[in-house]
């Protein structure tokens, strides 16, 4: 197998072809997600919340539609500049690792949404990334982490694909590999030729609850999917973690 690269997402994020690859994600399920999110957590107009790792915005801007106020960050300058380009008066977007200490704080609410997690080699790095979650909170605030269920997910595993999308043919193959569940997709449009990975640790529901006890947060329920239904070990295709700042 191709090796993975250590910074793979600064690149795949960054490219055409991602955006290419995933242009069909459904905005319908994110818009629900956030609807019950919403009502659930009791969030109100005004309110400051935070988008974490947000993309080209979709959660973001659905925040925005309930009159919160939005604050998206993510390391692809390409998402980014997508996102500000769909954006309104209640929504700001900037490139930034969250690996770094957050320009903007005193958050209601913090958004980690759709496995936008757990890419780094260094296991140290996701900690810090939720320590500064946490300090961008105020007290009282909420943390919703969404990260994927690995043993529903790759039950099926090891999984090859071809998708031709836009004149752009992907082979996608994948498996996990040393606690990571990798993406090798191969991309051949035209003349060009390039392999690019995704790869996200795999947490347990444990792990992933001493982890942000470990950041110095209270976890108060864990969901198992977009309707906020109580997490399953066997049904469960997500593991949705709603922790607070005490």
């Amino acid at each position: 197998m191709t090796k993975v690269k250590e910074n793979w997402f600064e690149s795949w994020f960054n490219t055409q072809y991602y955006h290419i690859l995933y242009k069909h994600r459904d905005n319908v399920e994110a818009n629900l997600f956030i609807g019950n999110l919403i009502q659930k957590l009791g969030l109100k107009e005004g309110m400051r919340v935070a988008d974490i790792c947000c993309g080209k915005g979709r959660h973001s801007i659905e925040l925005s539609n309930y009159g919160l106020s939005v604050w998206g960050m993510d390391l692809s300058e390409n998402s980014i500049s997508e996102a500000r380009s769909q954006g309104n008066e209640r929504t700001l977007f900037d490139v930034h690792d969250m690996r770094s200490a957050f320009s903007q704080t005193e958050f209601h609410a913090v958004f980690n949404l759709f496995t936008s997690f757990g890419y780094f080699s260094n296991p140290n790095d996701d900690l810090i990334s939720l320590l500064n979650i946490y300090d961008s909170l105020l007290l009282g605030g909420t943390f919703i982490q969404d990260y994927i269920h690995a043993d529903y997910f790759t039950k099926d595993f090891p999984i090859s694909e071809v998708q031709v999308i836009d004149d752009v043919e992907f082979k996608i193959e994948k498996y996990v590999e040393n606690g990571f569940i990798v993406k090798h997709i191969a991309v051949c449009d035209k003349d060009y030729n390039e392999d690019f990975f995704e790869k996200v640790k795999i947490y347990s529901i444990e792990e992933l609850t001493e982890l942000h006890v470990q950041a110095g947060f209270t976890v108060e329920q864990v969901w198992g999917n977009y309707s906020l239904d109580a997490f399953s070990a066997k049904n469960s295709p997500r593991i949705i973690l709603n922790s607070r700042k005490l």
